[in-house]
């Protein structure tokens, strides 16, 4: 049903006058005034027009609205369409503009909206929303991270609030197109309390989508992570009175790691809040988040008996030892302000053997932010054969606690990160300070390339840590 609204303009501003010479300005066009211009408001379900009455000619009407309690810009035009999804009773402040400029007056009007029927997310504009104190901060440190198929890092532009991306290949596996929205804000949590959180996924195409809430300095440390498989279209996505953790500051991940290429994504009203604070809102039951990793088949590992050789004329690393390329990306606190490296000697690397200490002079907050790559230089190449099993171990150490991340790739031509197609992947792991993490990969098998490519990430480091790679051991199967 429409609904009308005709309510009278309100003069809010006072008007400064300056003695002139009136037949001096008569045929000047002057600045405009809202005063005696009553704004006509209609409501239609969600949708809510707004427009000048009918014959004003000549001013071009700018609207502000209250829906998040302060007045914010909403748009110009006459008429001018805007949608509000929560049930409430606002206002829209009317100002003018014509040649010369905008009027200094407003005309006000009153409207009541009842909401969309159905659940539709918690009320992003209530004031217990904490997510969107950070949001109004600035969302300028977030960033996408995606490799279509474990091929390479590939650029992806997004824009924030709405929060856009396009999927730019076919993605086959998790955490392959990545989102992480950053709020300028911190947006802390509590272990001591439980939170709901919602948000509105729209796809173009079907995903399987990730959602993720983390703390900034640990991605060990989340509120929940999910994967859904979502149908193309608007998609509600919320989690319900979820036990809360301690983290000084929070970010949200989105993956859309199951995806075609060219789906169009746009994430809109993301909301959390204090699962105690009443927004309005009645929120069906959901069940508590499961973390949907696949299970572990122990049979695709080397048997607890299995010996790697770190010394022995097995181990395939040792040809690449003092013939070692880097590639290094190193930011600084929270900021994505490093450079990419390629060389043969970073000035904060001390060498061993088989033996690499990185110093990380500097602190930071995300993953990613301490990138560092290694693999066989020309001549010492470690070529691997479909028709032959691999194994791999290392070990990291650490001074202080610090985050880590590690995979295999295949070395590729190009770039001076030379990523090519993915051959394992640990994840995300945590370095204890002074104790050994031995990381055993999976069998390989079925790989064919022509040099391997190591990969590292210290991100959310402690500034001044030191981490060492050492006793790396790739051999055959057998």
């Amino acid at each position: 049903m429409k609904k009308f609204f005709a309510l009278l303009s309100i003069a809010a501003l006072a008007f400064a006058t300056v003695a002139c010479n009136p037949d001096d300005q008569k045929d000047q066009p002057q600045l405009p005034s809202a005063a005696g211009i009553t704004p006509v408001v209609t409501v239609d379900g969600t949708v809510v027009t707004f427009a000048l009455p009918e014959g004003t000619t000549g001013l071009i009407p700018i609207w502000y609205t209250n829906e998040s309690g302060d007045f914010a810009f909403a748009g110009q035009g006459n008429p001018f369409q805007k949608t509000f999804f929560d049930a409430g009773t606002f206002k829209v402040r009317m100002y003018v503009s014509n040649s010369v400029g905008q009027s200094a007056d407003y005309a006000e009007a009153e409207f009541t909206v009842e909401g969309q029927e159905g659940w539709n997310g918690y009320n992003y504009n209530s004031q217990f929303n904490i997510w969107k104190a950070g949001e109004d901060a600035g969302m300028d440190a977030s960033y996408t991270w995606c490799s279509p198929g474990w091929a390479g890092e590939v650029s992806v532009p997004f824009t924030t609030n709405p929060y856009t991306l396009t999927v730019p290949g076919a993605c086959s596996d998790r955490w392959q197109c990545q989102f992480h929205l950053v709020p300028g804000a911190d947006v802390a949590l509590s272990s001591e309390k439980n939170y709901d959180f919602s948000c509105i996924i729209e796809l173009s195409k079907p995903a399987g989508v990730t959602v993720k809430v983390t703390d900034v300095a640990s991605d060990d440390n989340f509120l929940f992570v999910t994967l859904d498989d979502m149908p193309a279209g608007e998609n509600i996505y919320w989690m319900k009175n979820v036990k809360g953790i301690d983290a000084s500051a929070v970010k949200i991940v989105f993956d859309f790691g199951y995806s075609e290429a060219g789906n169009e994504v746009k994430i809109t009203r993301i909301t959390l809040k204090d699962h105690a604070n009443d927004d309005g809102t009645n929120a069906p039951d959901k069940e508590e988040p499961v973390t949907p990793e696949p299970p572990v088949d122990d049979s695709e590992y080397p048997a607890d008996s299995y010996v790697f050789d770190v010394n022995g004329e097995g181990n395939l690393w040792k040809a690449a030892l003092g013939n070692e390329m880097f590639f290094y990306y190193f930011c600084n606190g929270g900021d994505w302000n490093g450079v990419e490296t390629e060389t043969a000697e970073p000035s904060f690397l001390v060498k061993s053997g088989n033996s690499y200490a990185i110093t990380l002079e500097n602190g930071t907050n995300s993953q990613w932010q301490d990138q560092f790559f290694v693999w066989p230089g020309a001549g010492s190449y470690i070529a691997l054969s479909d028709s032959k099993k691999y194994a791999l171990q290392l070990k990291l150490t650490a001074t202080v606690d610090t985050p880590a991340f590690f995979k295999i790739e295949q070395w590729a031509e190009g770039g001076p990160k030379h990523e090519g197609a993915n051959i394992w992947e640990k994840g995300a792991v945590s370095i204890k300070a002074g104790e050994d993490l031995v990381i055993t990969s999976k069998i390989i098998s079925g790989v064919a390339c022509d040099n391997v490519n190591l990969i590292f990430d210290f991100g959310g480091c402690t500034a001044g840590a030191v981490v060492t790679i050492k006793d790396i051991c790739l051999q055959e199967y057998k």
